[in-house]
C-alpha cells in the first residue's frame, strides 16, 4: 500500500478523537507551523469568544473583543509552543528521546479539539447570540487535556507518572491565564 500524507482536516479531527493513532500516522508529515497555527487559532477563538461574551453583556467595549482575540492568537502562537519547549526540556532531563520540534508540534496539535469547539462556539455565538466562551471555549480546552495526556504519555514512552502531572499542570495554567484575561 502506498503511504499517503493525511489531510490537515483528518489530522485535526484525529488529534481530537484518536491522538495516539494520529501521532503515529501523521506527526512525521505534519509541518510544525501547521501545529502552531492550530493552537494559535484555537486560542484566538477561545479568548475572542470571551471578549465577545463580555461585549454582549455590556461589560467591555468592541476594542476588548479585538484585543482578546489578538491576545489569544499570540498566546497560542508563543506561550503554547513555549510550554511545549518546557515539556521537551523536562522529557529530555528524564531521558526522553524525542526531538524538540516533534514535541512542540505534538503539544500544539493537542489543542485541535479546542479549535473545533472554538469554531462551533463562534457559529453558535453569531447565529444564535449565545454566550459561548464557557460552553464551547472552556470545554474545548478541557477536551484538549485528554489528547495532551496521551501525547505526553507517547512522548514519555508510556510513563503515566510523568505525563499525567505535566498535562494536569498545563491544563490548570491555561485555565487560570484565561480567567485572568476575563478579569482585566
Amino acid at each position: 500500500m502506498e503511504n499517503t500524507k493525511p489531510s490537515l482536516f483528518r489530522t485535526i479531527f484525529g488529534m481530537m478523537i484518536n491522538p495516539g493513532g494520529t501521532l503515529k500516522n501523521s506527526m512525521l508529515t505534519t509541518k510544525w507551523y501547521f501545529s502552531v497555527a492550530v493552537s494559535a487559532v484555537a486560542f484566538g477563538l477561545f479568548f475572542g469568544q470571551t471578549g465577545f461574551d463580555l461585549y454582549k453583556t455590556g461589560q467591555k467595549g468592541l476594542e476588548f473583543v479585538l484585543l482578546s482575540g489578538a491576545i489569544g492568537l499570540a498566546y497560542g502562537l508563543l506561550v503554547i509552543p513555549l510550554i511545549g519547549f518546557i515539556i521537551w526540556t523536562v522529557l529530555k532531563l528524564s531521558k526522553g528521546e524525542r526531538k524538540m520540534k516533534e514535541t512542540v508540534s505534538a503539544f500544539c496539535l493537542s489543542y485541535s479539539g479546542a479549535l473545533i469547539y472554538g469554531l462551533i462556539g463562534l457559529v453558535f455565538s453569531l447565529a444564535l447570540g449565545w454566550k459561548t466562551s464557557v460552553a464551547f471555549g472552556v470545554t474545548g480546552v478541557l477536551w484538549a487535556i485528554g489528547p495532551m495526556i496521551i501525547t505526553i504519555r507517547d512522548l514519555t514512552g508510556g510513563r503515566n507518572a510523568l505525563s499525567v502531572p505535566i498535562a494536569t499542570t498545563v491544563g490548570i495554567a491555561v485555565l487560570i491565564s484565561w480567567s485572568v484575561l476575563g478579569n482585566i
